[in-house]
């Protein structure tokens, strides 16, 4: 063998790369000895069951994991030493543990949390402009968990919305299909636009219209925005009922903000969740009064739904997707309530690196609804007959019935609406203060409804040769926004985070309606073969953009500043009215962590917290408020010019100051929650019409000078009242009060809000928005009528007192029963179902107006008290133990259950008419179907 010696200069490049190698090398095992893992498990300490989702944090690192399906969660490449390991998980109180963390070593840790509704570690999100325990909220925020979605026997967002939020009603406003309740919170801050909230999915805006401006007049019933929202992607909910807690979103929040959180999923294998669920809807009859309904028109409709749910992925990415169909036939004959529904949805969240992480969701929705024409419309299936006009007294009977009856079920009234939804989150973390969220996203809804009269039943329908109408509505929001946070040094006791962002929206909301009248050709519906067309088109745009500032100061880590503001511009806004500034300011204080804090004090109370915050949100008005506009009259088979709006250059939002007082207490040891506040708030500048000078040729101009109080209470009460291994009894009360009053009209005469002018609905200074103005008829001194009358401003359309109360009750952890009951107490309707029938002469009305008096003059006899109090939901789930049926479960559960209370005649009083887009005082009743009472039977399957 021949050995050569290689030179020493090719020796060089090995021997730095076996340099390289060694160091890199000895970097890694010095590394992997210095770090280590921390592994365990999170569980329900009295049920031993696991807890999926909950967080497992070391706030001193920043850093942490989430427990997947079986409740195991792992906290890797953890620095050697010994750290504080929280777990955190909603409804549960926090536990702390020590955790020893040696390199290369795995630690084990298991947590078992002990159920609470005390939540002051829970962290929220909106409107704070920086995530927040709960602990350090200045103002009141209310959540509806996971749990409670799961559990709620719901098909829309509205339906879950009642009876779950002290301070929020979400009062039901028809039977018809596709309607939603009128959404409101602390009352009524306009005259001239709606009162329901703001609604935000991942922190995108999205429609919450009640209709559209071109919709077709069937009676009040028009597809509500909030009934497409897909229950089945929601993860969470966050409400603020406007105040200092809404101040961030400006000109918009003044009733309030609904954010909305969807599912991304959990680590861990795939969950699969399989339901079908069947049933029928029954007819409320408690308020109908006419037999003929009972036996023909009303009818027993039967319900059908499937769907499908699958979650899971690994540490770096998640997902949830989901997909739901159902149809309901409805309680009308013919199935003229029949309504349909198909969705899907879905949602991820990505690990990109360690600073950043990609969250997406999204849906679509197709509903499909048929209708009948409601309320007092003469050609109404139900008002027709309820209304007393076809009765025998007026020279009908049944077979006459029976044949009109046949002639309003081929007017055929349908309602087809798509929807999707996306929404983009990017949230880059370069370091532990610094924080950054980036979103985009897209709210597309498209309405086509549709209202068909054949020629054989033109007459009747008042339209020789039958009619089609059309009208459209295509909505699309564009929200781009960030938001962004730095945690600044502490500085002894004391620590800061700022918070900033900016936020812009753009709406398009376009519609269009059509008439083809006269068909000649039988069996066509199509506008082409109508002899006479007519088209209209309204269109409007608005952006919105703004930024803010907030400055959150904690002191000894129990006193707690908030400090902020918002700016604003809006394309609706007067031209001379540039950005408007929205301040707010709040302070809360723990007191109860003080060493001070007596002792046999906190035996009773466990945890107190005093807030009070102060802030200005707005509402900005309807988009070309602002411009003069013009209209071309007809007049003598002439076009003239003529003015529309006159349009007003200073026309700015109506500004609402809010006052919040409160407190957040747990008694017992945190078994019991109890929440108080009181709020206080003052709207400036709302928008009266203001008569303009004779001589200029305009009438009335919207204009800036009004002002609206609204004061009253909210207190909230979250009671364990038992906690054992094999029955666990929860119950919860709220109870809400309220004061409107219109405190100054700036000069405007008082005037009617969309009233009939027999009983209006007036806007009188010193008076509830909205308060009756009814003619009393004056007595003698022996109690006799003197046929003399005098008019009288009386009642509110706003209820009083509102609130719920609900239980839940679980036996041996797999019976769960439970139960919610709403009431609202205080206020007057208008029972103009009553006055039809007076009209029509039926015996059950015809002595209600004293002699010598007219419907007018006697119109308080009209005005009845609208108290009531209704079971929403009883709901039972089992869940069958383990073995052969282990993932089955079994649910039956009954809606609209029973009324109580009730002082109206033969009228639902809950079903109080509003006006689309206006201010949503309700207090006329008419004749319109109430909600119908549903039984549903499901069964799910989880894999």
């Amino acid at each position: 063998m021949v050995t050569k010696n290689l030179p020493k200069r090719n020796l060089y490049p090995v021997l730095t790369l076996f340099l390289m190698v060694l160091i890199t090398f000895g970097n890694n095992t010095i590394a992997q000895t210095k770090h280590g893992t921390i592994k365990g498990t999170v569980k329900d300490q009295s049920t031993g069951e696991a807890l999926i989702g909950a967080n497992v944090f070391i706030k001193a690192l920043n850093t942490g994991a989430a427990t997947d399906i079986d409740g195991k969660f792992e906290i890797a490449n953890v620095p050697e030493g010994t750290y504080l390991v929280n777990a955190r998980f909603v409804s549960y109180k926090d536990q702390a543990l020590d955790v020893i963390v040696k390199g290369g070593i795995t630690s084990n840790v298991n947590f078992t949390l002990v159920s609470s509704p005390v939540q002051m570690n829970e962290v929220v999100v909106t409107g704070q402009g920086i995530a927040t325990e709960r602990r350090k909220l200045t103002s009141s925020v209310s959540t509806i968990n996971t749990e409670n979605i799961k559990a709620a026997p719901v098909e829309s967002l509205d339906q879950l919305l009642q009876g779950r939020v002290t301070g929020l009603n979400s009062f039901s406003s028809s039977g018809m299909p596709g309607t939603a309740g009128r959404v409101s919170a602390r009352g009524l801050k306009s005259v001239l636009t709606s009162s329901t909230p703001v609604v935000y999915v991942d922190n995108v805006r999205v429609d919450n219209q009640d209709a559209f401006r071109l919709a077709l007049d069937t009676g009040g019933a028009e597809s509500s925005a909030l009934a497409d929202l897909v229950i089945g992607e929601i993860d969470r909910i966050e409400v603020i009922k406007g105040g200092a807690a809404s101040t961030l979103f400006g000109s918009e929040a003044a009733n309030g903000v609904i954010q909305i959180f969807t599912k991304k999923g959990m680590p861990g294998k795939t969950q699969w969740s399989i339901n079908t669920t069947s049933g029928f809807d029954a007819p409320n009859e408690k308020f109908v009064t006419e037999q003929f309904i009972k036996d023909k028109v009303l009818k027993t409709g039967y319900y059908q739904s499937y769907s499908f749910n699958a979650s899971g992925g690994e540490k770096n990415f998640t997902f949830n997707v989901g997909g739901k169909t159902y149809m309901s036939d409805g309680v009308l004959l013919d199935n003229m309530m029949r309504s349909k529904s198909y969705s899907f949805n879905g949602g991820f969240r990505a690990l990109l690196s360690d600073i950043s992480t990609l969250e997406l969701s999204s849906s679509y929705t197709k509903s499909q609804y048929r209708r009948a024409t409601n309320n007092n419309v003469p050609t109404a299936p139900y008002g027709g007959f309820e209304d007393g006009s076809r009765s025998d007294l007026n020279g009908y009977n049944e077979a006459s019935r029976d044949s009109i009856l046949n002639i309003m079920t081929t007017d055929k009234i349908s309602d087809d609406i798509d929807r999707f939804r996306v929404a983009l989150n990017l949230d880059l973390t370069p370091n532990k203060q610094f924080t950054n969220r980036f979103t985009f996203g897209i709210d597309y809804r498209k309405n086509e409804e549709r209202d068909y009269v054949p020629i054989k039943s033109g007459l009747f329908f008042f339209q020789e040769g039958g009619y089609l109408y059309r009208a459209d509505r295509e909505y699309m929001t564009v929200t781009l926004s960030y938001a962004g946070s730095y945690i600044l040094p502490k500085i002894g006791p004391i620590e800061q985070t700022i918070g900033f962002g900016a936020t812009g929206f753009r709406v398009e909301d376009r519609e269009s309606a059509a008439q083809g009248e006269k068909f000649t050709i039988p069996g066509t519906d199509d506008f082409d073969n109508a002899s006479q067309i007519n088209a209209q088109e309204n269109n409007r745009q608005l952006f919105n953009g703004g930024f803010h500032i907030v400055d959150q100061i904690g002191l000894f880590d129990r006193i707690f500043m908030d400090l902020g503001f918002r700016v604003d511009g809006n394309s609706t806004f007067g031209k001379e009215i540039g950005l408007q500034f929205y301040p707010k300011a709040g302070i809360a204080y723990n007191i109860s962590e003080e060493e001070f804090f007596p002792v046999f004090i906190k035996e009773y109370v466990s945890t107190l917290k005093l807030r009070t915050s102060w802030g200005q949100t707005g509402n900005f008005p309807p988009p070309f408020t602002r411009d003069r506009t013009y209209a071309a009259n007809s007049f003598l088979s002439q076009s003239g010019l003529g003015f529309a709006n006159p349009g007003n250059n200073d026309l700015k939002p109506e500004k609402t100051n809010s006052l919040d007082l409160g407190f957040d207490m747990g008694l017992l040891n945190d078994k019991i929650s109890l929440e108080f506040t009181y709020f206080n708030q003052l709207t400036k500048d709302a928008l009266f019409q203001v008569p303009k000078d004779p001589a200029s040729g305009f009438g009335l101009q919207w204009t800036n000078v009004g002002k609206i109080s609204n004061k009253g209470i909210e207190i909230g009460i979250d009671a364990e009242v038992i906690q054992t291994e094999n029955v666990l009894f929860n119950l919860r009360v709220g109870f809400s009060t309220l004061e409107n009053k219109v405190e100054s009209l700036g000069g405007a005469a008082p005037f009617d809000l969309s009233s009939f002018t027999f009983l209006p609905r007036r806007v009188e200074e010193g008076q509830t928005l909205g308060v009756f103005r009814v003619g009393v008829p004056i007595k003698d001194a022996n109690g006799n009528y003197t046929g003399q009358f005098e008019r009288v401003l009386t009642g509110s359309p706003l209820p009083k007192q509102s609130g719920n109360v609900s239980f839940n009750l679980t036996l041996f952890r797999n019976l769960t029963i439970s139960s919610l009951t709403e009431f609202a107490f205080g206020h007057q309707i208008v029972n103009l179902k009553k006055t039809l029938r007076y009209f029509n002469g039926t015996e059950d009305t015809k002595d209600i107006v004293p002699e010598n008096y007219s419907f007018e003059s006697a119109s308080s006899v009209w005005l009845e008290d609208a108290d009531w109090i209704k079971i929403r939901e009883i709901a039972l789930n089992y869940r069958f133990p383990e073995g052969l049926l282990k993932g089955l479960s079994i649910s039956a559960s009954l809606r609209n259950v029973a009324e109580f209370g009730i002082k109206t005649t033969a009228l639902d009083p809950e079903l109080n008419s509003f006006q689309p887009n206006l201010a949503n005082t309700g207090g006329y009743g008419y004749l319109d179907i109430s909600a119908p009472r549903q039984f549903r039977l499901g069964l799910t399957y989880n894999l």
